[in-house]
């Protein structure tokens, strides 16, 4: 579409090249000029037609639907880019699972006496998944005559696995300083389901803390919001039926109460502001105290915010059944 073309154009090259290179990490067919085009015009189609829609109808006034408008185009936007990296992570850490038995694999061909691109040929398995693509990749280029260590650096060039990157740069510095190439891939191996098994230890031991924050995000902040924001809109009602203000300058000269001026509309939305921005931060916090990466959080989003929105409605709920209708 001329449209994508237009978009693609105006938008700055360190994201164009972000997004071609995500595309590549999560194996994605599509190209980026359309996939940036897509998602800036129908985000702001979105955002439109919502902040139309509501304002037309009466549930929002002219403020709150452009606050509605922006915010919409805001999270297709980041959902989009959150698409990338969810999928392009999701392949990492497959890859970063069977990596170990991929290099045995490839180590065992070799102790058998196959040379080296029929040893990384017959390691190229479909249950590899990503990572049979680039050792077949590297063996095509090793039997088309290119050295062994220049055939190890396309390895990792597709996917997005520091491990990955990691464990072919130590091989390929073993092999040129002439160690033994089975021998180093057997290190690699148990030196990388060393460091799983040490993972595995640092995850037990900070669950604690994810569950507070989970349960901190989740039920308390929502919960605290769904109960002061009922009490606020009480409040804010009695003061207009009773002339509070009058009542009390007349009894305490020194003490003046003036009643709460603050719209129910805008109350909510502030509330569901602020739970939308605590769980945002809070799934990243998780992801980086169980993972150690903050884009491991993003799965957590969606998840903490239905949640944190569910608890603030029941909470509002249960306590209108309790004291009341809500005013």
């Amino acid at each position: 579409m001329k449209i994508y073309d237009i978009i693609f154009r105006k938008t700055p090259s360190r994201y164009k090249e972000w997004v071609k290179k995500y595309l590549i990490y999560s194996e994605f067919t599509i190209s980026a000029e359309r996939y940036i085009g897509f998602s800036i015009f129908f985000g702001i189609a979105l955002g439109i037609s919502l902040g139309l829609f509501l304002f037309l109808v009466g549930l929002a006034n002219f403020v709150i639907s452009s606050i509605v408008t922006i915010s919409s185009f805001i999270i297709f936007f980041v959902l989009m880019n959150a698409i990338l990296v969810v999928v392009s992570d999701k392949r990492t850490k497959f890859v970063d699972e069977i990596l170990p038995d991929a290099l045995r694999l490839i180590a065992s061909n070799l102790k058998s006496g196959l040379t080296p691109d029929r040893a990384l040929l017959l390691a190229a398995r479909k249950e590899f998944g990503p990572l049979e693509k680039q050792i077949k990749k590297a063996a095509k280029k090793t039997i088309a005559g290119d050295s062994l260590e220049e055939s190890l650096r396309t390895i990792p060039e597709n996917i997005n696995s520091k491990l990955l990157a990691r464990s072919i740069d130590l091989l390929r510095e073993g092999v040129l300083r002439g160690g033994n190439m089975s021998d180093l891939l057997n290190g690699l191996a148990e030196d990388i389901r060393q460091t799983k098994i040490l993972r595995r230890e640092i995850h037990a031991q900070v669950t604690m803390y994810i569950i507070f924050i989970f349960f901190a995000v989740g039920i308390g902040a929502p919960l605290l919001y769904g109960i002061s924001s009922y009490l606020v809109e009480t409040m804010r009602e009695l003061g207009g039926i009773a002339d509070v203000h009058q009542i009390f300058s007349s009894n305490l000269k020194v003490m003046s109460f003036q009643g709460v001026k603050i719209e129910p509309q805008f109350l909510k939305l502030y509330a569901l502001t602020s739970i939308a921005i605590t769980s945002f931060f809070g799934a990243i916090l998780i992801g980086l105290v169980q993972e150690g990466s903050e884009k491991a959080g993003i799965k957590f989003i969606p998840i903490l915010l239905l949640i944190s929105i569910t608890v603030f409605f029941l909470a509002r709920f249960a306590v209108v059944r309790l004291f009341g209708v809500v005013v």
